[in-house]
């Protein structure tokens, strides 16, 4: 008789993530998040057809709850001010608490990943969603000769927040506040 198990693709979901962030993707295999979920490798590959594609599936909801945070953000009756702690903040957190899996949007080293379309877009979704942040609420800024000032303010946010978070574990609000003076002074 066949095991039954309840929700048995939260599960597995579940179990390939605690994988992921302990050992990272290329130390993880299929047989692994079969052993750990307790899901058959065939009842596995039933809902993943590769470790891949599990891989980014994690990847994207964990990305699109953090759009929908910062589209919310945008929609706020606040000041540029207050809204941009919010928007760091967020970012910030939702950053730290993939304890690292987000990392391949920014630079991965894994051939496997670095051209895959469904994570450049995940990534050109969260520059393109930095953007609309500082061109529809910045009321001026200082680097308005630069170009494509808007791209390089959102990927120099990002890079800052992952370099904040892997070496300053510890100082959470003080890189949140470092963070926070050090993209305003591009709007001052």
């Amino acid at each position: 008789m066949p095991k039954i198990i309840k929700d048995v693709e939260k599960t597995i979901r579940s179990c390939a993530n605690q994988l992921f962030v302990e050992l990272s993707y290329t130390n993880v295999d299929m047989k692994m998040i079969s052993q750990k979920s307790k899901v058959a490798v065939g009842t596995l590959y039933n809902y993943y057809e590769n470790k891949k594609q599990l891989y980014i599936s994690i990847l994207k909801e964990s990305w699109e709850n953090t759009f929908n945070k910062l589209d919310n953000i945008n929609e706020f009756a606040i000041s540029f001010e207050e809204k941009l702690e919010k928007l760091i903040r967020t970012l910030y957190e939702d950053i730290e608490s993939r304890n690292g899996l987000g990392k391949v949007l920014i630079n991965t080293s894994i051939d496997e990943l670095k051209d895959d379309n469904e994570i450049n877009d995940l990534k050109l979704c969260l520059i393109s969603k930095l953007e609309y942040f500082f061109k529809h609420n910045a009321k001026e800024n200082h680097l308005s000769n630069c170009t494509n000032m808007y791209t390089r303010l959102a990927e120099s946010l990002i890079i800052c927040l992952i370099t904040m978070i892997e070496f300053h574990p510890n100082d959470k609000e003080d890189n949140i506040d470092f963070l926070i003076k050090f993209i305003s002074l591009s709007f001052k």
